[in-house]
C-alpha cells in the first residue's frame, strides 16, 4: 500500500417515575422547509450557552451510526456535550468535559494525557477519533486537547469498532472541531480567562462568507500554566481551520486543517513513603497493604529535573467532498493525513528508600536513577474513506442504508532510552522535602521500534423501519490489517523480537429501537468488537504475538424528553465480557492477565422546569473484575485499576437574579473507592469536588467568575500501574501517585462579535 497516495475505489429512565409526556406536533414538510429558508436570509442570534444544557436526544450523531440518527433513533448509548455547555462550564480541556459524564474517570498523566475509564476498561481499550477519524492508538496519540476549538465531544458506550474500527471495546470518544458550514453568518468570538497558578486562556474565532457559494471558519486558542506543583509549565497552541465550497446544489467540497502544538507539564507523581516517616500522612487519600502513604508537606513538590519535555507537534490534513447524486443517493469522501512527533525526556520515576540497596545509598532519600527516560514518536498516517448512503422504499418499509470502505497507512517510529549504564551521580537522588531539580545528564539509547501498519476496512450500516414506531438497526465491519514492527538497539542493528503478522476479524451490532411515540424510546443491542491486541499493539513483539482477542456487550436502554420538552433523561444497564487480554506491568511491556467482565447502569438527567432554574445530574454504577483463564488466574476476581464502582455529577443553577442578567450556580463531582494497581494492595480514597461559578451575561457577552475544588479536597485522580510499586532491589524504578489539583479560581471574558 503506497504511503503517497492512498485511494478507495471504493441508550427505565426518570419517565418511569410516573411524569407525564408533553408530545410535541410533528412538523410538515413545508413548515421545515420554510424555517430553512429563513435559516437562510436572516442572521443568527448569538447566544452564549447555560452550564447544564440538554442530552442532545434529538441531534443527530455522527459517532454512533453514519446513517445521521438521532440520540433518540440510536440502540445505544450516545452522549453529546456541544461547545456552548463546556465554555460555560469553564472546561478548558477534553478531559474536563469527558469526567462530567456517568460512569467516567480520568488521567493526565505526561505520558498518557487524556486517559479514561469507562464501563470497567480504560487506556487503549476505549478509542479517541478527531472529527470522526482514527488517527492511533490513545495511549500514543491522545493529547489534552483545547475546547476552544471544537464544535463538541460525542461518547459513544461499549463495543464500537463495527462503526469506528480498531476494536473499541469500552467506548469511543469523538471530538469534533468547529468547520465551516453552508450558511455561516459573519461572527468573531473571543475569550479571555485567568485565574491562580497563572492559569490562562485565549481564544479567537472567526467565520463568515466569500461570497454566495463558500464560506470560511477559523479558530486560534492558547493555554498555559505554571501548574499546582512547581515548575510543571503546561502550554498548548491549537489552530484550526477550514473553508467549504457549495460548487452546486448537488455538491461541495472543504479543505480543513488542524494543527497542533503542546507541552503537558513534567509533573509525574508524587512519592510514596512509609506511614511512620511522613509529617502529614495523608491517610484519608490514598492506603497500601505495604504501609504507605503520600506526605501532604510533598503535595506540592516537583522530583523531575529542570530541563524535562513532554511535548509534541502534530498538523491533521483532510479534504472532504459530498455528491448528491440524487434525492435517494449520497456519495462522500475523506482523503486524510495525520503527521505528529512526539517528545518525551524526563526524570519519570522516584522511590523513597527504605534501605541501603542497589542505587539507594541513603535511607530517606528519593532516588531518581532507573527513573530517567527518553521518548520520541514520529508519526505519518495516510487514509481515505469512502462512503455511499441509500434511502430506499421496501414495499410500505422505509429502509436507509450506508456501505463504504476506508484505507489507513500509518508509518510509527518509537526511539526510547533508559539510565542504565552510566554511572550513579549525586544529583540522581534528591530530598524528600526540598528536592533540587538537576537535569536529565546523560542520554543513554535503547532503540528504535519503526511499526508499519496498513489496514483495509469495508463496512455497511442498515434502519429498516417495520413500522413508524419499530425499527431495526444492524452493521457489519470487514478489517484486514497487516502489522510490521521492526526493533533496532542503540548501534542500529536489527533484533530478532519484531515480526510480520496479518490479522483478518469481522465486527457486528444488532439493535432494535422502539418508540411508541416520538419523545419515548425504548432500545435493546447486542455486539461485538474484535482487535489484534488489548494493549498498546507497538509494545507486543515476537514472543507475544497472540490471536484476535474479542469482545461481547448487551445493552438495554430507555430514552425520554418530558416536560414539555424542558427535560431529557436516560438510563441503561450493560453487560460486557472480554477474552484473553494484556496489561501493561511496566515501561516497556504488555502481560496476559486472562479476561475482563464488567457490567452496570448509567443515568443521566437535565432539566430546566422554568426560565429560572436549570438541573443537571448522572450517576453510575459499574462492577468489574479479571476472570482467569487457561494460562493465567493469578489476578481472577480483582478489579482493574481506576475503575469506580461509583460515580456521580449534579449541577444547579439560577438565572435571572433580581431581574439582572446574572446566574449563580455549583456542581458537584464524586468517584468513589478505586485501585491503583492490578493486584488490588493500592487504593484510592473516593472524593467529592465542589465547583461555584457566577455569570453576568447580557445579549453576546459574558463575564464569568468559578471556584473549583471549592473545599480544596486531597484526593488522587488516576494511576498509571508501571509507575507504583516499580521498586523491586534490583531495579528501583518508580513508586509514585499523582495528586488532583487543588483550590482553583479564575474569571473569564467572552464575547460574539
Amino acid at each position: 500500500m503506497s504511503n503517497k497516495l492512498i485511494i478507495i475505489a471504493g441508550l427505565l429512565s426518570t419517565a418511569i417515575c410516573y411524569t407525564p409526556f408533553s408530545i410535541a406536533e410533528n412538523k410538515t414538510d413545508e413548515q421545515d422547509k420554510v424555517e430553512d429558508e429563513i435559516a437562510k436570509e436572516e442572521p443568527k442570534i448569538v447566544v452564549i450557552g447555560n452550564a447544564i444544557g440538554e442530552l442532545g436526544l434529538k441531534d443527530p450523531s455522527s459517532t454512533a451510526s453514519r446513517l445521521n440518527l438521532s440520540g433518540m433513533e440510536t440502540p445505544a448509548t450516545i452522549e453529546m456535550i456541544d461547545e456552548s455547555v463546556m465554555r460555560a462550564r469553564g472546561y478548558e480541556k477534553l478531559s474536563d468535559a469527558i469526567e462530567s459524564l456517568p460512569g467516567v474517570v480520568t488521567g493526565e498523566h505526561p505520558t498518557a494525557p487524556s486517559t479514561f475509564s469507562m464501563r470497567g476498561f480504560s487506556r487503549g481499550q476505549i478509542t479517541v477519533l478527531r472529527d470522526g477519524l482514527w488517527i492511533g492508538p490513545s495511549t500514543m496519540v491522545m493529547r489534552p486537547q483545547n475546547v476552544f476549538n471544537l464544535e463538541r465531544i460525542e461518547v459513544l458506550r461499549g463495543p464500537s469498532s463495527v462503526i469506528n474500527g480498531v476494536g473499541a471495546v469500552a467506548g469511543t470518544v469523538n471530538a469534533i472541531t468547529k468547520t465551516a458550514q453552508v450558511y455561516n453568518q459573519d461572527n468573531i468570538d473571543l475569550l479571555a480567562s485567568y485565574g491562580r497558578y497563572n492559569s490562562y486562556h485565549v481564544g479567537l474565532g472567526a467565520q463568515g462568507s466569500f461570497n454566495d457559494s463558500a464560506w470560511y471558519n477559523i479558530n486560534l486558542s492558547d493555554y498555559g500554566s505554571d501548574g499546582y506543583v512547581k515548575e510543571t509549565n503546561q502550554t498548548s497552541h491549537n489552530l484550526t481551520a477550514s473553508v467549504l465550497w457549495q460548487m452546486n446544489e448537488s455538491f461541495s467540497f472543504k479543505l480543513s486543517a488542524d494543527y497542533l502544538e503542546d507541552d503537558v507539564g513534567s509533573y509525574f507523581g508524587t512519592p510514596l513513603v512509609p506511614t511512620s516517616v511522613a509529617k502529614e500522612p495523608l491517610t484519608g487519600v490514598v492506603f497500601t497493604q505495604q504501609g504507605e502513604t503520600l506526605d501532604a508537606a510533598t503535595r506540592f513538590n516537583n522530583y523531575n529535573v529542570a530541563d524535562a519535555v513532554a511535548e509534541s507537534d502534530q498538523l491533521f490534513l483532510r479534504a472532504d467532498f459530498e455528491w448528491h447524486v440524487s434525492d435517494d443517493v449520497l456519495l462522500k469522501n475523506t482523503t486524510y493525513q495525520f503527521d505528529a512527533d512526539r517528545y518525551w525526556k524526563n526524570a519519570e520515576g522516584y522511590v523513597y528508600c527504605t534501605e541501603v540497596i542497589d542505587v539507594c545509598e541513603n535511607i530517606g532519600d528519593v532516588q531518581r536513577y532507573y527513573g530517567y527516560f527518553l521518548l520520541d514518536h514520529e508519526q505519518n498516517l495516510i487514509g481515505n474513506r469512502l462512503t455511499i448512503s441509500l434511502t430506499s422504499q421496501f414495499g410500505e418499509l422505509e429502509n436507509r442504508f450506508v456501505a463504504g470502505a476506508e484505507v489507513v497507512d500509518l508509518d510509527f517510529s518509537r526511539l526510547r532510552g533508559y539510565r542504565r549504564s552510566a554511572p550513579l551521580s549525586d544529583t540522581d537522588s534528591v530530598d524528600l522535602y526540598n528536592p533540587q531539580p538537576g537535569s536529565y545528564g546523560p542520554e543513554e539509547i535503547r532503540g528504535n521500534s519503526p511499526t508499519q501498519i496498513d489496514t483495509l476496512a469495508f463496512f455497511v450500516e442498515d434502519v429498516l423501519q417495520f413500522t413508524s414506531k419499530l425499527s431495526l438497526v444492524t452493521a457489519l465491519r470487514y478489517d484486514e490489517m497487516d502489522l510490521e514492527r521492526q526493533n533496532f538497539n542503540a548501534s542500529g542493528v536489527l533484533e530478532n523480537n519484531g515480526f510480520d503478522r496479518s490479522y483478518n476479524w469481522s465486527s457486528w451490532r444488532v439493535g432494535t429501537v422502539y418508540q411508541p411515540h416520538e419523545n419515548l424510546s425504548l432500545y435493546a443491542q447486542y455486539s461485538n468488537a474484535k482487535d489484534p491486541i488489548n494493549s498498546n499493539i507497538f509494545l507486543v513483539n515476537a514472543n507475544q504475538n497472540f490471536d484476535l482477542t474479542e469482545a461481547t456487550q448487551w445493552e438495554i436502554g430507555l430514552k425520554s424528553v418530558w416536560l414539555d420538552g424542558k427535560a431529557e433523561s436516560t438510563i441503561a444497564y450493560y453487560d460486557i465480557e472480554r477474552d484473553d487480554i494484556f496489561e501493561r506491568f511496566s515501561l516497556d511491556s504488555v502481560t496476559n492477565v486472562g479476561g475482563r467482565t464488567s457490567n452496570g447502569f448509567e443515568f443521566s438527567l437535565t432539566m430546566h422546569p422554568n426560565d429560572h432554574w436549570r438541573f443537571g445530574a448522572n450517576t453510575a454504577y459499574t462492577n468489574a473484575e479479571f476472570k482467569k483463564s487457561a494460562n493465567f488466574e493469578l489476578l481472577a476476581g480483582n478489579t482493574p485499576p481506576n475503575v469506580a464502582e461509583w460515580t456521580a455529577n449534579t449541577w444547579l443553577s439560577y438565572h435571572n437574579i433580581a431581574d439582572l442578567p446574572l446566574e449563580i450556580g455549583s456542581s458537584l463531582h464524586y468517584v468513589g473507592d478505586r485501585f491503583g494497581d492490578n493486584p488490588n494492595t493500592v487504593t484510592m480514597k473516593s472524593y467529592w469536588l465542589t465547583d461555584l461559578f457566577a455569570a453576568w451575561q447580557f445579549d453576546n457577552y459574558r463575564l464569568s467568575a468559578r471556584v473549583d475544588n471549592l473545599l480544596d479536597e486531597e484526593y488522587v485522580q488516576w494511576s498509571d500501574v508501571f509507575y507504583l510499586h516499580q521498586n523491586n532491589p534490583s531495579f528501583i524504578y518508580a513508586n509514585q501517585l499523582m495528586l488532583g489539583s487543588p483550590r482553583t479560581y479564575r474569571l473569564m471574558f467572552e464575547i460574539n462579535l
